[in-house]
């Protein structure tokens, strides 16, 4: 596992089969500001080079990123998607959602909740999104075709996920951070929840591409290959 970060990591988009887009948050100058600066990371050769505000806005959400990009003041900090009809939908943290038709035009705002409770996070699973409620220790699946929940794994009084944080899709299996330190895997064939890794520290946010892998934890990414 190698650090190639020691910022706080605002966001992290797919670029292409071999990197992503690194989004760290900036201290400047000013007392209680921030910049964010925008980096390609490679799996390959591990090199972290500079990117742009526009090509990470394209990956994120599309064609439309610059009308999108307008009506969301705070782009990094939601989670997006670009469905399988090339509406993009963004959920933020707070649950609190919306759905941009094919033209970057807002169609519907509101916010996802499971029994009260907020949920967050926008894994998208072919026509169907995944989100994590915490309060609730499980993970939702959504149509995208109508909104409404489709599928759910864990419960209140359940361990499958205690305090779930966040849900990443590989394009096969589904990567749940939970527990603190943990990542657990939902086997995309069968849906079976299953102890993947265990961290020393907190994980916040964890996603897999084939051998590679990129943590977020509290002081910044690392990456790994093969996870190790």
């Amino acid at each position: 596992m190698q650090q190639i970060s020691t910022k706080e990591i605002v966001d992290i988009v797919r670029y292409n089969d071999t990197s992503v887009i690194l989004v760290e948050k900036i201290p400047i100058n000013k007392p209680g500001q921030f910049k964010v600066q925008y980096s390609v990371v490679s799996f390959t050769d591990r090199k972290i080079e500079p990117s742009t505000k526009s090509a990470y806005l394209l990956k994120k959400f599309g064609a439309n990123f610059k009308r999108i990009s307008e009506i969301i003041p705070n782009f990094v900090q939601c989670e997006a998607s670009i469905l399988y009809d090339r509406r993009v939908l963004a959920v933020y943290p707070n649950g609190e959602a919306g759905i941009f038709d094919r033209d970057g035009e807002l169609e519907w705002s509101g916010e996802f909740e499971y029994h009260g409770n907020p949920v967050s996070c926008a894994a998208l699973e072919g026509k169907y999104f995944w989100c994590v409620c915490p309060k609730e220790n499980c993970v939702i699946r959504y149509s995208a075709q109508n909104m409404k929940v489709d599928l759910r794994i864990g419960g209140i009084d359940a361990d499958t996920f205690v305090n779930p944080t966040h849900i990443s899709y590989d394009g096969k299996d589904l990567f749940v951070c939970c527990d603190n330190n943990k990542v657990r895997r939902i086997d995309g064939a069968n849906y079976t929840a299953s102890d993947y890794l265990n961290f020393h520290n907190r994980i916040e946010k964890y996603y897999k591409y084939g051998d590679y892998a990129i943590a977020v934890m509290a002081d910044g990414a690392y990456f790994l290959e093969n996870n190790e």
